[in-house]
């Protein structure tokens, strides 16, 4: 980058191949909440933050409210969690105070959005807004991504779908309401090292994800050097134009059974991706699918089918990619175009999804539409076909990238 595409707003400018991702040392907060990881490497932004009277003063409120909770003995759940959450009052103070330090220092604020936010893809629905604007909506999905947590695997608050992401305790009984307690005394030792003002509601949020075991996003990583390393560097040599389609997806499915390994299902699934893998149709096939049913299952879809497909359909290790934390058949399509796209797949080349005709009506139906826009705000593909049996061509779009505030197991 030249020093005026640092220091300059670039609406329009998003996603860079070659961005390498800032780490905190905690992936699942990187990848739900990268704006706060980008500002903990951000020495000037940090000290802005740090020196903003209005700031530090919403900071020691909520640090007053961990110790206080640490010791206390009797109050309800509700009253515990609820000072931590983001609430409209707060949302107001904190889009003013934000929209007034970008105007007053526009500079470490550009270099860090221009450097990191925009190159990520994490904020790629963003790209069009101004840097100011992209920085206020940055920080309007941490909210949302701390308070959704705070809710749902504090209060229990129903989920989009309660059967495999809710909390895992009975949070109207006394051992939970006793283990977010002895979870306050446990944080108020790291109180002193909070000097930023997010960071008490943020270490609550990420605490409540751990005593719920809901490490889902870090599992498997990082994939590029683990499970995918064959693949990518395999792509680096492949010839596009030999393939009519660039990948094939397989979307997983839960045996609902904790003594199965994979669906029926999904080995129907895996041996219909082998046919045409084998057909010469595509020279990759994604198997898709995370850690879903039954509840808390030890078995993860994605790493199952490439199991499968190894060991059944003798399926080179090679050509299969993992994305294993797929839940629904939405985030299927969303995050399979994430790897086909950070993998430097062509995007200009359809992709085939193939599956069992039951789940391929679903997916034709325009409801299925509907429903990526109802809970990704976007359709997570273009010019999505019915082309055949079991098939079923798109082309990935480059907002599958951003992330997803309201679902933090797979954000």
């Amino acid at each position: 980058m030249s020093a005026a595409q640092i220091t300059c707003a670039q609406p329009g400018a998003g996603y860079q191949r070659g961005y390498h991702f800032m780490h905190s040392g905690n992936l699942t907060a990187d990848k739900t909440f990268y704006l706060l990881t980008v500002i903990d490497h951000s020495p000037e932004v940090k000290k802005l933050l740090e020196s903003d009277k209005t700031l530090s003063t919403i900071k020691q409120q909520r640090i007053d409210f961990i110790k206080q909770h640490s010791d206390d003995t009797c109050k309800a759940l509700s009253s515990l969690l609820t000072g931590f959450k983001w609430v409209s009052v707060d949302t107001a103070v904190l889009h003013k105070k934000v929209a007034q330090l970008y105007d007053s220092h526009p500079k470490p604020l550009d270099e860090m959005i221009n450097q990191h936010l925009r190159p990520s893809g994490y904020y790629e629905r963003f790209k069009k807004l101004s840097n100011k604007q992209l920085l206020l909506k940055a920080w309007a999905q941490c909210e949302t991504g701390m308070n959704y947590i705070i809710d749902q695997y504090g209060l229990g608050k129903k989920m989009r779908y309660p059967d495999v992401d809710s909390v895992s305790y009975n949070v109207k009984g006394d051992d939970y309401k006793d283990l977010v307690k002895t979870m306050f005394g446990y944080l108020n030792e790291k109180t002193p090292k909070m000097t930023l003002f997010y960071e008490p509601s943020f270490i609550v949020a990420m605490q409540l994800m751990v005593i719920n075991d809901r490490d889902e996003p870090a599992r498997y990583e990082p994939l590029e050097t683990k499970a995918n390393q064959q693949a990518i560097q395999k792509a680096k040599q492949t010839q596009w134009k030999n393939y009519p389609f660039s990948s094939i997806l397989v979307p997983g499915e839960g045996p609902d059974l904790t003594t199965i390994a994979i669906a029926p299902s999904g080995k129907m699934r895996c041996d219909l991706a082998a046919e045409r893998y084998k057909k010469g149709i595509a020279p990759f096939i994604i198997v898709s699918g995370g850690h879903v049913h039954p509840f808390h299952t030890p078995y993860c879809e994605a790493v199952e089918m490439k199991r499968y497909l190894m060991n059944t359909d003798h399926i080179p290790e090679s050509v299969i990619i993992i994305e294993p934390q797929a839940r629904h058949t939405t985030t299927n399509f969303r995050n399979a175009e994430r790897l086909i796209i950070r993998y430097g797949f062509p995007i200009n080349k359809p992709a085939l999804c193939v599956t069992t005709k039951d789940q391929e009506d679903y997916i034709d139906n325009v409801g299925f539409d509907k429903r990526n826009m109802r809970e990704l705000g976007f359709l997570p593909y273009h010019d999505k076909k019915r082309i055949a049996d079991h098939e079923i061509s798109f082309y990935p779009v480059m907002e599958s990238l951003h992330m997803d505030p309201y679902d933090p197991i797979d954000p």
